[in-house]
């Protein structure tokens, strides 16, 4: 290895001003180690820093900066060691400019982690804001829905009560006289157990309860199928899921006869 070759090269400087990455800083430490002309010659630039800094005026005085670093306590002892020692007060002022800069990083790093939860919350907020507003234009279009088949003059409207399997549910058949089509307007009903389904029945003299469709237990008017003929009443039974051509009359949880007209 040529000594002065790399004496020359400009890394002392480097090492010095701490422009080197850790891996060269410390191979400058094993070859001044090794060399003692390289040693030297550090010594030496660190001198002529140290002067420079103190004709340019740009070294802190040592009892402000001994000052600064007894008013904070964060400092370990390491760092107050080398505030008092030898060491020039160029490099101290550095490590206090350093260690102020992670302290406004580290701060501002906690406001941004803030900024994001804050964010975050907002979010959520909205979101559950948009939850409401579509649940509540949902339960508008469905009223709307409800009020059309009341005031539709060709329907015929039958209010079904609730039986002793269910004395509290009701629900609203709305049948067109044109076109006999079945509606049912779902209002109280209990959620039918799983694998089950409500079913809807045409009730006319002397036969058996004709099938007048299934229905999923939700808040929305739903068409079921097309009955024709005179019609006395209209009932619900549970039955299993998809249905069944025969009701069970025993699971009838409501009822509703058509007035006369």
């Amino acid at each position: 290895m040529d000594i002065q070759e790399y004496i020359s090269s400009g890394v002392l400087e480097s090492y010095l001003m701490g422009e080197l990455s850790e891996d060269e800083m410390l191979e400058v430490d094993k070859l001044a180690l090794k060399h003692s002309q390289i040693q030297i010659e550090i010594e030496k630039l660190r001198a002529s820093i140290h002067s420079y800094a103190e004709a340019s005026g740009n070294v802190p005085d040592r009892k402000i900066v001994t000052a600064i670093f007894d008013q904070a306590p964060q400092l370990n002892s390491e760092t107050r060691l080398v505030a008092k020692s030898q060491v020039p007060l160029w490099a101290v002022a550095a490590s206090v400019l350093l260690l102020v800069s992670i302290g406004f990083n580290i701060y501002f790093a906690s406001e941004l982690n803030q900024s994001q939860n804050e964010l975050d919350k907002l979010i959520a907020e909205k979101s559950a804001i948009a939850q409401e507003v579509e649940a509540t234009s949902q339960k508008l279009e469905y009223a709307e829905l409800r009020i059309a088949h009341f005031l539709n003059k060709d329907n015929i409207h039958v209010r079904m009560e609730g039986l002793t399997l269910s004395p509290d549910s009701y629900a609203n058949v709305f049948w067109n006289k044109k076109s006999n089509a079945v509606f049912i307007s779902v209002d109280n009903l209990p959620e039918p157990p799983r694998g089950h389904q409500y079913q809807l029945w045409a009730i006319k003299e002397g036969q058996p309860p004709i099938d007048a469709g299934i229905f999923d237990h939700s808040n929305v008017v739903q068409k079921l199928k097309v009955i024709r003929g005179d019609v006395l009443a209209f009932a619900v039974t549970l039955e299993r899921e998809g249905g069944t051509p025969n009701a069970s009359v025993e699971k009838t949880y409501v009822k509703g006869i058509l007035k006369k007209s």
